[in-house]
């Protein structure tokens, strides 16, 4: 008998999320007009796309001399010595 733990939860994971998926579907039903449903989405992802790529702001973050980012604050930076 060949048991593998994370197979175990791969298997119990997939299986809790296609029967959420499954009780969705069930509790929202199937879309009256499904060529106009898949339109509107599709129209929603075209213009979705460019809006999020030019609003976003990239910050830039300082790194050290080893080329390493800092991820937060240092303990220095919190409390400060007098």
């Amino acid at each position: 008998m060949d048991f593998n733990f994370f197979e175990w939860i791969r298997e119990g994971v997939k299986r809790s999320v296609l029967m959420g998926v499954s009780d969705a579907v069930e509790q929202m039903g199937a879309p009256h007009e499904p060529e106009a449903a898949r339109d509107k989405i599709m129209a929603f992802l075209q213009n979705e796309a460019p809006e999020n790529s030019s609003t976003t702001s990239k910050r830039r973050v300082s790194s050290s001399s080893t080329g390493q980012r800092k991820l937060g604050r240092s303990i220095s930076e919190i409390h400060p010595t007098s």
